[in-house]
């Protein structure tokens, strides 16, 4: 290694075995504490996963920034693993962990609450950026260096990301609530998506010296809007298309070459919308829906189950990279000229700020508009009862039960101000937030905004992650919801209704999944693989002592 400048130690065998060596153990060695944080829940109430990585990350990047002299080839090996790439952050590790958030989630539960999550997760992801932007600029005269407001349009959209790794892995621990559950994994995952735009946008107008920032909106809203509605129609095909190729060229016989075709999905989604210049983040999660509703009933069982084990491994693998990336980037800020106490203050001050303007006043409208929505349903069918009351006793009777039935099905749909709180406790910032950072436009501020962003990520890690467990005690949400029970009290008709719903149960399902999806000599491993499944749930759940819940970026360390 001695000899090797720091361009060629990639190119060396014994610099890249080096490189690898130090990774696994360090996975390893974080992979066997989180076994020993899942024995001790008391300690895991205050010290979540992702924190518990993070730290690791930081100690071993502390400890290699000063013992390794960077004039040595060791030192080049050390300076790449302080560093923190965001290309192999948004190609590498992110599509794996996005398709799998989509592959597992309850579809139904997520669309039964589509028009909140797309409400918090778009227009309150633009209000949050626009208020903390403002926040920032109102305060700038007192900041020590004077950015500009584009600069800061640009850092607050990409803080804007929530990533709430460590509350939702509480979350599933405790069984909250599922439509809590539901809405703020569905607010993270789709405002990622959000903030990447806007980032992207903002960047273009920094880079290009534009200052009329007024005759760039059009064509800003215009971008987005094709862009995110693009990719989900993107998504939609793709997820589609692998269905109706695994359709018409039957590989169940051959199960290594199905695994094969089927576990490029992961990243074929995201590549292709990246080359369309659409947003990968938001077309892997709707290729990751739309394959397993689609594309796995035309799997062998075992292939199946083999795919299932492949995605969830592979999430796991890349949030923890990610994690241990994080910490031992905190250890390549030391030297920088980029930490600022006032505006590292105004800045957590104004994530607070921003993303209560985004939920308590989308939830309050929402509400408004469920109540009065439930209110003309509830007079409709008291108006039909009283009619039929002096006629016909024993059915107006079933009538007011069914009405009943229906104002609980309703109301769940409503989001209480204690389910709103919660929202706004968990808009914690994380990786995404920091892989943006690193593509911020190469200004005199620069080192400001990533120092910035690294240390409120550890902020809001470590504090609200840590106290994720307080707060639903502090806010009664409740806990130790059986998720299959609350789906069986979940009348089947209100998930997807009219005639989409009809479209995709009649047509689209036997244009793209075989007819023989089960044929006689596949039947009698079906059965084994069934039971195989509810045995590992259950063995799952007694040991980590939590429900399964879909495991992502959000739901670290299932």
């Amino acid at each position: 290694m001695v000899g090797l400048s720091g361009s060629q130690w990639h190119e060396s065998n014994r610099g890249v075995s080096l490189y690898l060596a130090i990774y696994l153990v360090l996975f390893i060695t974080v992979t066997a504490l989180s076994g020993i944080l899942h024995n001790r829940p008391k300690l895991g109430a205050f010290l979540p996963e992702a924190a518990m990585v993070i730290l690791v990350g930081i100690v071993v990047g502390v400890i290699v920034h000063i013992t390794v002299d960077n004039h040595e080839a060791q030192g080049n090996v050390a300076s790449s693993l302080l560093s923190f790439s965001p290309q192999v952050f948004f190609i590498i590790l992110l599509p794996p962990i996005i398709f799998n958030s989509g592959y597992h989630l309850q579809r139904e539960l997520f669309f039964r609450y589509i028009t909140p999550i797309c409400l918090y997760a778009c227009f309150g992801t633009v209000i949050c950026s626009m208020v903390m932007s403002l926040w920032l600029y109102m305060l700038s005269p007192y900041f020590s260096f004077t950015p500009s407001l584009l600069e800061l349009m640009a850092f607050s959209a990409l803080i804007s990301a929530t990533d709430p790794v460590s509350t939702l892995a509480v979350f599933s621990e405790k069984k909250v609530d599922p439509h809590l559950f539901y809405l703020v994994f569905g607010d993270s995952s789709v405002n990622d998506a959000v903030s990447l735009v806007l980032f992207d946008s903002l960047s273009h107008l920094i880079e290009s010296n534009i200052t009329n920032v007024g005759s760039e909106i059009a064509q800003f809203l215009f971008d987005f809007l094709t862009g995110f509605i693009g990719s989900i129609v993107l998504g939609v095909a793709i997820g589609l298309g692998y269905a109706l190729f695994l359709k018409t060229f039957d590989f169940r016989h051959l199960p290594l070459f199905e695994l094969g075709i089927f576990s490029t999905v992961i990243y074929f989604p995201f590549v292709i919308a990246e080359i369309m210049h659409l947003s990968g983040i938001v077309t892997v999660l709707m290729t990751g829906i739309v394959a397993k509703r689609y594309a796995e009933p035309n799997l062998f069982v075992d292939t199946a189950r083999s795919a299932d084990v492949i995605f969830r491994l592979l999430a796991h693998i890349t949030e923890t990279i990610i994690f241990l990336e994080l910490g031992l980037s905190v250890a390549s800020l030391v030297g920088l000229n980029g930490f600022r106490a006032s505006f590292l203050i105004a800045s957590v001050f104004g994530c607070l700020i921003g993303r209560a303007a985004n939920v308590y006043p989308i939830t309050l409208v929402y509400n408004f508009c469920k109540s009065r929505a439930n209110i003309a349903s509830e007079s409709f069918f008291s108006e039909a009862f009283t009619k039929q009351a002096d006629s016909i006793t024993h059915v107006a009777t079933e009538q007011r039960t069914t009405l009943h039935s229906s104002e609980k099905s309703l109301d769940d749909t409503i989001i209480s101000w204690n389910k709103a709180h919660m929202l706004w406790f968990a808009g914690l910032r994380g990786a995404v937030s920091y892989g943006l950072v690193r593509m911020f436009p190469a200004t005199e501020n620069k080192s400001i905004f990533v120092a910035t962003t690294m240390i409120i990520v550890l902020i809001t890690t470590f504090v609200l992650g840590g106290a994720t467990e307080f707060a639903l005690r502090v806010f009664n949400i409740d806990v130790g919801v059986d998720e299959k029970q609350y789906m069986a009290s979940v009348s089947s008709e209100k998930l997807l209704v009219g005639r989409l719903s009809r479209f995709e149960k009649t047509t689209l399902r036997h244009w793209v999944v075989r007819d023989d999806n089960h044929p006689k000599h596949y039947q009698d491993v079906e059965g084994e693989y069934m039971e195989h499944i509810e045995m590992t749930t259950r063995e799952h759940d007694r040991i980590v002592g939590r429900q399964a819940r879909p495991e992502s970026v959000y739901d670290y360390g299932q």
